[in-house]
């Protein structure tokens, strides 16, 4: 899939944030402390617990936070997007 240029709902540019976006979830993900498996880790669930319910962000969460993408219409450009030009290529 291309990359997003704008939000479809608002509007914003999001091109100038995909290769930042990518580069950040891909560096973070790479530095996980005591990952043996990286392919493990990238299938590993959190759940909320009831009496606990604050939840940790994921690393694709933090990112998009530090990018200021805080609308929901936009995070879901971001996160939604299938990276797969690499495989075509």
């Amino acid at each position: 899939m291309l990359i997003p240029s704008r939000c479809y709902t608002c509007g914003e540019v999001l091109a100038d944030k995909w290769i930042p976006y990518i580069s950040a979830v891909q560096n973070d993900k790479n530095n996980m402390n005591g990952s043996v498996n990286p392919e493990e880790d990238l299938l590993e669930l959190k759940y909320i617990n009831v009496k606990n319910p604050k939840a940790e962000k994921s690393i694709e969460g933090k990112v998009l936070d530090e990018l200021k993408l805080h609308k929901y219409c936009c995070r879901r450009m971001m996160l939604g997007n299938v990276h797969i030009i690499s495989y075509l290529s």
